[in-house]
């Protein structure tokens, strides 16, 4: 008598012949699952370019805000070492106010000079303003003077800017920031910047940026030619500016969008709900979290 063995009998013996092979070879635990690890690098290099794009920011407000700031009769973040060069300094002519932030050349280590929020600085700041700073419609464009070229950093390890970005009053208590032709080269790797950010007045504390609080709304795509990196914010990032803390993010959540990654990632700048003024954040990275100095 000849047997008939059906097709779907075969199919369902030889799965289950592999299967007995896979339990055979990893044992009875579960089957290992092969996660593709996650490069954190270009993370880094981003946040390290936002931190630095807002500390710039910081003294071209600090000094628009106040022109006759080294007068001696308040707080700035910038040390009277620094120079403004004025070269048009009236706005009756209807061009605008021309005026140049020297920061000395980039010398030995320490490279530059020691600005009063603890960041190093040198080469020189090229600055149009339109009209007085607080007036609506304002605009102040901002130009990294090639033949000096502007550093920041801390003293050691210093970033290069080139290009421009431009600030543009839309309210007593709002400036937008945007740049679309900015370069940062951070360990020779040259970094395009393109970002559109609302900056808000939290609280003030008088003239200058001094005792201000900031909020910072919007986003930042960061290039580098291969791969690019947007960081949008989820909750405004904010600086306090105490000159022990102007340096610092103290709190917002960032979502990361990257080129070459699907992952969902995102920062926390305050992980410890408690506004330190420290550079510490929480990199959450599909669900899975690390702390990081940047």
């Amino acid at each position: 008598m000849r047997l008939r063995i059906k097709k779907g009998y075969v199919k369902r013996l030889i799965f289950k012949g592999l299967l007995l092979f896979i339990v055979g070879l990893f044992g009875c635990g579960e089957i290992p699952i092969v996660e593709v690890p996650e490069t954190n690098e270009t993370i880094y290099t981003s946040v390290h370019s936002l931190s630095e794009v807002l500390s710039t920011f910081d003294v071209i407000q600090d000094l628009a805000l106040n022109p006759d700031i080294f007068n001696g009769n308040h707080n700035s973040l910038l040390p009277s070492t620094v120079l403004v060069l004025f070269s048009d300094t009236s706005f009756t002519d209807g061009d605008g106010m021309d005026f140049i932030l020297d920061f000395g050349d980039l010398g030995l280590e320490p490279h530059g000079v020691l600005c009063k929020d603890q960041k190093y600085r040198a080469g020189k700041i090229a600055l149009h303003l339109s009209k007085p700073y607080n007036a609506n419609d304002a605009k102040l464009s901002v130009n990294f003077v090639e033949e000096s070229p502007y550093y920041t950093g801390d003293g050691e390890h210093m970033s290069k800017f080139e290009g421009g970005l431009s600030l543009t009053r839309v309210s007593d208590i709002e400036v937008l920031m945007h740049c679309a032709n900015l370069k940062f080269t951070d360990d020779d790797v040259v970094n395009s910047i393109e970002t559109m950010m609302s900056i808000v007045d939290v609280e003030t504390g008088g003239k200058g940026l001094i005792d201000n609080i900031l909020g910072f709304d919007g986003a930042m795509t960061i290039s580098d030619g291969n791969s690019s990196t947007t960081l949008s914010t989820n909750t405004p990032l904010q600086k306090k500016y105490t000159l022990e803390c102007a340096k610092h993010i103290v709190k917002g959540e960032l979502d990361v969008n990257s080129s070459k990654s699907i992952s969902e990632v995102h920062i926390d700048f305050d992980p410890d709900r408690d506004e330190a003024c420290d550079n510490r954040i929480k990199l959450t990275v599909n669900g899975k979290s690390i702390y990081y100095d940047y």
